[in-house]
């Protein structure tokens, strides 16, 4: 939906933005969910248009301004990009939590850390090339006592002959998060351990962000360059002329106060 006109006689060209932008901290109070990881293959973008179909195979063009033209220009995007955002910033990832157990052995509390679910160790396991999946827990003389309402157990394979516990080993793997990057080295074998891989933020990147597409000028509106050259513009409403103290037309438009507050702008910093 285009944006109303603001009822003044100049205003910057944001006020002409199609689209509201946000910060990795907005998107997740307007949206209940984190943005998505920023993507270094692409430009930082601080807006995404809800009508577009991501997986949708035509461009969208739209109307964006150009700084340091001081002047509207197209902007075409593939679809994909043009629904999404692309914030920098640092993901942040749930913490991983470990449910407390009654489980015992003997009457001996059992470590929580230790347990983990079935499919989780099977697909460990099968990462890792492992084999001989068993519960620990249930072998021996003295067997672990899970309660019935535990579901977990002391899930654990061999790798290159070393006995590895999934639910330790599922505890590495989240210790910055649950889904936090980074992955599995095997520099010594039968002993792998999680290395952290910070993802790329985007706040050092240099490049331009991808500009808010805006609407058309309204017929009583138009854009004023800055003074100078310097780039940038503000947008003017015709119809904000200015008058005499006679009420008469003194030929002063709300063009001309705005190229002089611009000038004063400049010069008075």
């Amino acid at each position: 939906m285009a944006p109303s006109q603001p009822a003044q006689a100049n205003y910057a060209v944001d006020a002409l933005a199609l689209f509201k932008t946000f910060t990795r901290d907005s998107y997740l109070t307007t949206f209940g969910v984190q943005a998505p990881a920023w993507d270094p293959s692409r430009s930082s973008k601080f807006w995404f248009d809800s009508s577009v179909d991501a997986t949708s195979s035509t461009p969208v063009s739209y109307t964006v301004f150009n700084a340091s033209a001081a002047s509207f220009v197209q902007l075409t995007l593939p679809a994909s990009v043009a629904a999404t955002v692309n914030l920098p910033g640092a993901r942040s990832y749930s913490p991983y939590v470990i449910a407390p157990t009654t489980a015992n052995r003997a009457g001996a509390p059992i470590t929580p850390q230790w347990l983990s679910m079935q499919a989780d160790a099977i697909q460990l396991m099968t990462q890792f090339g492992g084999s001989g999946l068993m519960d620990i827990g249930a072998i021996g003389t003295n067997p672990v006592l899970y309660p019935a309402t535990e579901s977990r157990r002391m899930w654990t394979f061999t790798v290159a002959g070393t006995p590895l516990n999934a639910g330790m080993l599922l505890a590495a793997q989240n210790f910055a998060g649950v889904g936090a990057p980074g992955h599995w080295s095997f520099a010594s074998p039968g002993n792998p351990s999680w290395v952290s891989t910070p993802a790329p933020t985007g706040l050092d990147d240099t490049r331009a962000a991808v500009a808010v597409p805006v609407r058309s000028l309204l017929a009583n509106e138009k854009l004023v360059p800055s003074p100078f050259g310097l780039g940038s513009a503000t947008v003017v409403r015709t119809d904000f002329g200015g008058t005499s103290s006679a009420g008469q037309g003194d030929g002063f438009t709300a063009a001309d106060r705005t190229v002089l507050e611009m000038i004063y702008s400049l010069v008075s910093k």
